[in-house]
């Protein structure tokens, strides 16, 4: 356990493995138990972040079905369209079950890339960690 007052912030990232199960559908029990271990650490006065993987994976158990298995660019990016939009969803509704807002940040090398994009990334995230946001 986190020692209180010994922290100001904390980042987690977590993986597709850890989000998913084996046959390649979303782990909601491990998902919520990470959203509950995240909730006390903002309780707590923590400022958290969370950086998650999975969105690829939550949209393949979806659409695959429907698809086929296509290992593509494009299939990727299908995926991952439709998969961020029901990781996020799911975020959303168990952080919402604590009262804490969540919110996205969308990030890649090339959003880091200038000093005014990093700028921007970090404003951002830092407006969002002063309202009490997990980005």
């Amino acid at each position: 356990m986190i020692q209180e007052g010994k922290y100001r912030r904390i980042v987690v990232k977590v993986g597709s493995n850890v989000l998913t199960r084996e046959d390649g559908r979303p782990d909601t029990t491990r998902i919520s138990a990470l959203v509950d271990q995240l909730a006390r650490l903002h309780g707590a006065g923590i400022e958290t972040i969370l950086v998650s993987s999975g969105a690829v994976a939550s949209g393949r158990s979806l659409l695959e079905p429907r698809t086929g298995r296509i290992d593509t660019v494009s299939a990727r990016q299908l995926y991952s369209a439709v998969g961020q939009v029901r990781l996020m969803t799911r975020y959303y509704d168990l952080f919402h079950e604590y009262g804490i807002a969540c919110g996205q940040v969308l990030t890649t090398k090339e959003s880091l890339s200038t000093r005014r994009q990093y700028l921007n990334q970090r404003n951002c995230m830092e407006a969002m960690l002063a309202a009490g946001v997990i980005p």
